[in-house]
């Protein structure tokens, strides 16, 4: 019984009769390159339809290419297809196959461009609060500093250097990189990575308008990738907007509303709290939630006012420590449902109420003290 064809044994054939011939495409029909795998004159015509099989199975592999002299040619006719073979040359990975390379690609992340759209809307706010901040020279500048526009890219005829809306909306067109490099740019200046980035209320909506349309921004590098689009949320979230919050608080928690986790948006507002009062108070990262604020705002405590009566210490204390036992200490352990969106928004204005004491604690430790 004959020995199986070996697709390896094919392909490193090709390797090597290639090598010979400098690379180029060999000059064997199919039917001479059966005969040199096999490692006979003629190979018997009962083996031929498998040969043809595994000739077919590399090329739609793209491990193979070639061409046919009859392109009529009927496949299941294996003696006369195999003859009709011509201009047989491995591609890059069926080279690799032959000389048992092996690479490890990374996995391509689902999330970083789907094809998603960003509206025009959105690429004119960018751009409006970009050159609101710099001359157009200033802003030209500003976007080199970020490798935009790339050398190769194609401008409209005319484009200014500091045409910030028409750069990015140029950059976006440009195919998957791009849409990378604008992705990237996007984040960063959301994320206020970059020399300028928009005001509290512009990166709200922005993120808002963003959520809506299928993007987020990734917190542990700043890149603008895809996610399901946020639904059921109302575009300008009136129970954000019924009382103006603190900025701190803003950036934290709008974001979380706006793609639907309530629960998120008080935990992160709290944990700014949290993160002010240790950086006001000069603690260090072992005290953490009530026991931070019963220290901080404790008898001896940096924060604790002593211009003011025991009773309104004692309550400023009470109010941070209790603040925490209720609202921060459960989202920390378990999944904290807010069936009423209400609810959600009242426990993050309670946070932006403590940030806004923290700002008058603020100004208090940093003003001389009087003689």
């Amino acid at each position: 019984m004959a020995t199986p064809w070996d697709d390896i044994a094919i392909l490193q054939t090709v390797d090597r009769l290639q090598q010979q011939m400098d690379s180029r495409p060999i000059l064997h029909t199919g039917y001479q390159l059966a005969s040199e795998a096999a490692g006979v004159h003629a190979v018997e015509e009962r083996r031929l339809p498998g040969f043809v099989q595994e000739l077919l199975i590399a090329y739609r592999a793209n491990l193979i290419t070639f061409t046919l002299s009859d392109p009529t040619v009927n496949p299941q006719n294996a003696s006369y297809y195999l003859r009709q073979v011509r201009d047989i040359a491995l591609t890059i990975q069926g080279r690799d196959r032959a000389r048992g390379r092996v690479f490890l690609r990374q996995v391509p992340d689902p999330t970083e461009d789907a094809g998603g759209r960003i509206s025009n809307r959105i690429f004119r706010q960018i751009a409006e609060a970009i050159t609101s901040e710099y001359t157009p020279s200033d802003a030209a500048d500003f976007l080199h500093d970020e490798d935009i526009p790339p050398a190769a890219l194609d401008l409209p005829e005319g484009t200014d250097d500091g045409d910030v809306y028409t750069i990015l909306t140029t950059l976006w067109s440009w195919g998957a990189q791009g849409r990378r490099l604008t992705r990237g740019f996007i984040g960063r200046w959301l994320d206020d990575r970059l020399d300028i980035g928009p005001d509290p209320e512009l990166r709200a909506r922005l993120i808002e308008q963003l959520a809506r349309q299928g993007w987020r921004v990734r917190l542990d590098d700043s890149m603008l990738v895809a996610e399901e689009p946020a639904r059921g949320i109302p575009v300008t979230a009136p129970f954000l907007r019924m009382s103006r919050l603190h900025p701190g608080i803003e950036a934290e928690a709008r974001p979380q509303f706006l793609i639907g986790k309530p629960d998120q948006g008080v935990f992160a507002s709290m944990k700014a709290v949290e993160i002010r009062v240790r950086k006001l108070a000069g603690l260090g990262n072992e005290l953490i939630g009530v026991k931070l604020m019963r220290n901080a705002f404790g008898a001896t405590g940096r924060l604790t006012d002593p211009s003011i009566p025991s009773g309104e210490q004692d309550g400023t204390r009470e109010l941070f420590a209790g603040t925490f036992a209720v609202l921060r200490n459960p989202a920390g352990h378990r999944e904290v449902d807010y069936g009423d969106m209400s609810e959600a928004a009242e426990a993050v204005q309670t946070a932006s109420l403590l940030m806004r004491i923290l700002d008058r604690v603020e100004t208090r430790l940093s003003s001389p003290a009087k003689p």
